[in-house]
């Protein structure tokens, strides 16, 4: 049995927005207590990470804590471009209003104006973790952003990944974790949703 741990990052700092591939951080002092506590409370060998700086850092500083630690970089899991309006915070939106709810009440079949595809988002991510999940031998940790965690639940529930509610009904929180374990039988892997988007401890950084 192989548990595999989904973290979403930290509250990234500036305004909120549709932070997809813009490359906004964490606080630091937030992005040590996840690390902390990651190490505190969770029995890993290694981490797997979105290469934006607001996982990045927390894997960075796990290397720093403990050396073993495999830790590699993964450009898949990065969160859906979301195209001009990537970035921009939603107290700027102005005209874009309209386009973004849009968006939001049929994200499968509406994209964004320069904006990914959201099943091209959707594959980039599944063909990420069915590689991890194929060479994964020991208990991992998956640093990513909201989007991508909910296709790979989406996925491993076999759930449609297209269904709006999916992405606003369901609360991914900020430095939560999401553990699915992995049962292998006769080479082929069986899935177990244990728990989705608890909370990891308190890392107010205060």
């Amino acid at each position: 049995m192989i548990n595999l741990y989904l973290l979403r990052h930290g509250k990234t700092l500036g305004k909120p927005a549709l932070n997809g591939h813009t490359d906004v951080g964490v606080k630091e002092s937030v992005q040590k207590s996840i690390a902390q506590a990651l190490l505190n409370n969770y029995d890993f060998q290694a981490v797997y990470t979105s290469p934006l700086i607001r996982c990045k850092r927390v894997a960075e500083l796990l290397a720093e804590y403990n050396p073993s630690l495999d830790i590699r970089y993964d450009n898949r899991l990065r969160e859906q471009s979301f195209g001009q309006l990537d970035g921009i915070p939603f107290d700027e939106l102005n005209d874009e209003w309209a386009t973004l709810e849009a968006f939001w009440s049929a994200p499968g079949e509406t994209t964004l104006p320069e904006a990914e595809p959201l099943e091209e988002g959707y594959r980039r991510v599944i063909e990420a973790w069915e590689q991890l999940v194929e060479e994964c031998q020991q208990d991992t940790v998956i640093i990513a952003h909201g989007g991508p965690i909910r296709y790979i639940l989406a996925h491993v529930l076999g759930l449609d990944w297209k269904n709006p509610r999916w992405y606003t009904a369901l609360a991914i929180g900020n430095q939560s974790i999401s553990h699915i374990q992995i049962n292998r039988y006769q080479g082929k892997p069986y899935f177990s949703v244990c728990s989705i988007a608890t909370s990891l401890t308190d890392t107010s950084g205060n």
